[in-house]
């Protein structure tokens, strides 16, 4: 039979058995099933082997439409939480920690020596400078601090000669043993106390250590 005869009776056939669907679902299954054929001679490969192939893609297609929203919301929650599973920093939090900062700058301001300024300064070598600081530290001559990840001494425990300040050691002993230590106390030594009628600590060492002294006993006392 002729090709042009063939399509006419698969055409019929087709529209025989959509008779009972809407006039423009009728012409598009006459397009599909064209568009079919006409791939189907042009691959050499059976129209039943087309349609399966198509069937497959669109298979594929609609499983991926339904997918896609559970799978946006599961890239949304891996990429980042959302506004109700986040755990907002409360205020106070966030202002002492700038007081904080904003204290510890202060401080290094009034300065401080690493390990190597202290080497230098003494004319040992860097190793032996670690040791020095530890057997002092451990004795209670002086204290440290941690800043990017280095120690540091706060230079008003040191006299000119780069030694420990004896009056300083019985404060220092009476603190750390209520809990303070590192910034906490250089806060204590630089801060002005009621303790010592509103001076600064640290800066009553060389003319009235007993006062200090006293002073740290009074606030470990209050600490305990």
């Amino acid at each position: 039979m002729h090709v042009a005869t063939t399509w006419r009776w698969y055409t019929h056939d087709i529209l025989a058995a959509l008779a009972d669907l809407p006039l423009e679902r009728q012409r598009f299954a006459l397009l599909l099933a064209n568009v079919l054929r006409t791939i189907a001679d042009e691959s050499e490969i059976s129209e039943t082997e087309v349609r399966n192939l198509v069937y497959g893609m669109l298979q594929a297609g609609l499983l991926q439409q339904r997918r896609a929203p559970a799978a946006r919301r599961d890239l949304a929650k891996a990429l980042g939480p959302s506004l109700a599973d986040l755990d907002p920093v409360p205020y106070a939090t966030v202002e002492q920690a700038r007081r904080l900062s904003a204290l510890r700058a202060s401080l290094l301001r009034q300065g401080a020596l690493s390990t190597a300024a202290l080497a230098d300064a003494r004319g040992i070598t860097p190793n032996n400078a670690r040791q020095w600081v530890s057997r002092n530290r451990k004795a209670h001559r002086i204290f440290t601090v941690m800043h990017d990840g280095e120690a540091l001494v706060p230079a008003f425990l040191f006299d000119a000669e780069f030694e420990p300040r004896s009056e300083a050691q019985e404060p220092i002993r009476l603190l750390r043993a209520a809990g303070e230590d590192g910034w906490a106390l250089w806060a204590w030594f630089a801060t002005p106390s009621a303790w010592v009628g509103g001076r600064v600590p640290a800066e009553l060492l060389g003319t009235a250590p007993e006062l200090v002294a006293k002073s740290a006993q009074q606030r470990a006392a209050a600490a305990a």
